[in-house]
């Protein structure tokens, strides 16, 4: 038998190491029950985990395509406010606007107390990201970079606001026809190609943009594709080096205009051959459902340099 003496030296850091794993063990507990009675955890395009407890009702769109996504998944009677250029569908013109997509009234955006702020990353910028944080408001930060990840976007921001059924269908038949145009043009000769979205200064795609994307989907090489801004400035010099078989147009306004520059250089294979093409950028430029119209109409474009 030990000595009486002994025993308190033996028990008591049995005592103390228990008591510290009930401690750990309530806090745990407790993390375990507020992480339950989150109704929804979505991990956005960045790691982060937004966390609601209930779908969102009274959502604020900080770019044009996520405004449409809203719309596309059946959300948009769930819609507080939005910002300039949120054009479709026609609804989302009716919105109340509270700024552009790198300048917002924070003021107007608080008023409508949302519960969940929808965010473009390279469009709106670190800078409203992490005010939005900050204000201690439900943040979702989308950048699609690939066509393939557009459904992945339509079934998380689904699921946000209550809308799962709806988006897996509308994702559902964007991959069908994302699968169709790869089958019918990802194999097909290579063509080199130019694309422009503004005349001056010159502006085209870079290669981790994704129109960039959708011209691969085309069996096409954006020939700025190594040129590492998102949306690059690139010089006619440049353009003549690369000698694009073909010119996509892919501006807003202009569009004849742009054409006549390009004719003025008969030396460009494009020009030669008369491949000088335009596209509607209202479907390409957003991060959509409605990309997969504008990616049908540029592949058969790119096609028929072939």
């Amino acid at each position: 038998m030990l000595p009486l003496a002994f025993t308190p030296k033996r028990v008591r850091p049995w005592l103390s190491f228990d008591m510290n794993s009930r401690r750990f063990l309530s806090i745990l507990l407790v993390l375990i029950s507020v992480r339950a009675s989150a109704g929804i955890i979505v991990k956005d395009d960045m790691g982060r985990e937004v966390v609601l407890s209930k779908p969102a009702q009274r959502i604020v769109s900080l770019a044009p395509h996520l405004t449409e996504v809203v719309y596309a998944v059946g959300g948009g009677d769930q819609m507080a406010a939005t910002v300039a250029w949120s054009d479709f569908p026609k609804e989302a013109a009716a919105l109340p606007v509270i700024g552009s997509n790198n300048k917002i009234n924070y003021e107007a955006l608080l008023s409508y107390n949302p519960d969940l702020v929808l965010v473009w990353h390279s469009g709106n910028g670190d800078g409203i990201v992490r005010r939005l944080v900050s204000l201690g408001l439900n943040v979702y930060i989308n950048e699609p970079r690939k066509l393939d990840r557009i459904p992945a976007t339509l079934e998380k921001i689904g699921q946000l606001l209550g809308r799962e059924s709806e988006a897996k269908v509308v994702a559902r038949k964007f991959l069908a026809s994302f699968e169709s145009l790869q089958q019918k043009y990802s194999q097909l000769p290579a063509v080199d190609v130019y694309y422009q979205i503004w005349q001056s200064p010159l502006i085209t795609f870079g290669g981790s943009h994704l129109v960039s994307d959708v011209l691969k989907l085309c069996g096409a090489n954006n020939v700025f594709a190594d040129v590492g801004p998102l949306v690059p400035r690139v010089s006619v010099e440049s353009v003549l080096a690369a000698d694009p078989e073909v010119i996509i147009i892919g501006q807003y306004t202009e569009v004849d205009a742009a054409f006549d520059v390009w004719r003025q250089w008969p030396q460009l294979r494009a020009v030669a051959r008369g491949h000088l093409y335009s596209v509607d950028p209202y479907l390409l430029h957003r991060h959509t459902p409605r990309i997969i119209l504008g990616a049908r109409e540029l592949c058969e474009a790119i096609n028929r340099a072939r």
